[in-house]
C-alpha cells in the first residue's frame, strides 16, 4: 500500500511519540538526591511502612516539592507512592499512584500538615485482589488523619501480573531557588519495615541523583532508616532553576 508522504509523516511522528512515551520510566526528571531498593530475586514487595518528622517551613514560598517514599513494579513504570508535598505555602499528605503507559495518575484526598509533624505511611499487598492498598496512619503532632487508596496491580501485555520489586525513598521537584527548600536541610525516614512475600527484608541500597541541584544526596543511616540531605544556602544548579513549575509530582 503506497500512502502519501505527508501521511507517512504523520504516522511516523506517531510512532517516535508512542516510543517515547513506552521508553519514559523511573528515576524521572525532577528526582533530585534519591535510594533505591531491591530484594531478593524474584520476590514481590508485600509490605512496607516508614515515618518521617515533616520538614520545616521554607524561608522563601512559592515552589512545590515532595519527600516521599513509595514501591515500584520492576520494570520501572508503576510507582505507588504516600508523598508529602509542599505546595507553595503550606504542607500536606496525599497518596499517589503514578504508571507511565498508558499514562495515568490518581490523588486520594490530601489532608493540611505542619513543620514537625510525624506522619506514617504503609502499603500493604492483597493477593486476593491482586492490589496494593496505601494509607497514611495516625499522625502524630497539630492533627491525626487517616486514609486510603487501592491500586489495582497492572497487568504486563502478556496478561501476567507486575511485579513490586523496588523501595524508593525520594525528594523531588528540583526547578526553584535553594532557598525555597526547608532550612532544616534533611529529612529522615525511620522505623522502615519492608517485606519480601510476607518475610522482613532489609533491601539492598544504592544511593544517586536525576537532578544534581542544591546538593541533594540520599544517605543510608542504617537498616531502617533512610536520611535525605540538601544544602538551602546553595546556588540552584542554573540548568535547573529555569524550568517552570510544575503543578503536580508526576507531570
Amino acid at each position: 500500500v503506497c500512502l502519501p508522504v505527508a501521511t507517512m509523516r504523520v504516522l511516523m511522528l506517531v510512532v517516535a511519540l508512542a516510543c517515547a512515551v513506552v521508553a519514559a520510566k523511573d528515576p524521572a526528571e525532577g528526582w533530585m538526591g534519591y535510594a533505591q531498593g531491591t530484594g531478593p530475586d524474584g520476590a514481590i514487595i508485600t509490605y512496607m511502612s516508614a515515618k518521617w518528622k515533616v520538614p520545616a517551613d521554607p524561608k522563601e514560598s512559592g515552589a512545590f516539592f515532595a519527600p516521599w517514599f513509595g514501591i515500584e513494579s520492576s520494570d520501572e513504570e508503576n510507582l505507588i507512592q504516600p508523598v508529602n508535598p509542599w505546595t507553595g505555602s503550606a504542607w500536606s499528605h496525599y497518596l499517589e499512584y503514578f504508571q507511565w503507559w498508558p499514562v495515568h495518575n490518581r490523588n486520594s484526598a490530601q489532608h493540611a500538615v505542619k513543620a514537625g509533624d510525624v506522619i506514617h505511611g504503609q502499603v500493604r499487598y492483597d493477593p486476593a485482589t491482586h492490589s496494593y492498598t496505601q494509607s497514611f496512619v495516625g499522625d502524630t503532632g497539630s492533627s491525626a488523619w487517616n486514609v486510603s487508596m487501592n491500586v489495582p496491580v497492572q497487568r504486563h501485555l502478556s496478561g501476567a501480573y507486575k511485579q513490586y520489586s523496588i523501595v524508593y525513598f525520594v525528594m523531588e521537584k528540583s526547578q526553584f531557588r535553594c532557598q525555597q527548600y526547608p532550612a532544616d536541610d534533611q529529612v529522615t525516614f525511620f522505623d522502615i519495615v519492608v517485606e519480601y512475600d510476607n518475610k522482613p527484608v532489609v533491601p539492598t541500597y544504592r544511593t544517586a541523583f536525576v537532578d544534581d541541584n542544591c546538593n541533594c544526596r540520599a544517605h543510608i543511616v542504617d537498616n531502617s532508616t533512610v536520611r535525605i540531605t540538601w544544602d538551602s544556602t546553595a546556588e540552584a544548579n542554573p540548568k535547573l532553576r529555569n524550568r517552570k513549575p510544575s503543578a503536580s509530582l508526576n507531570n
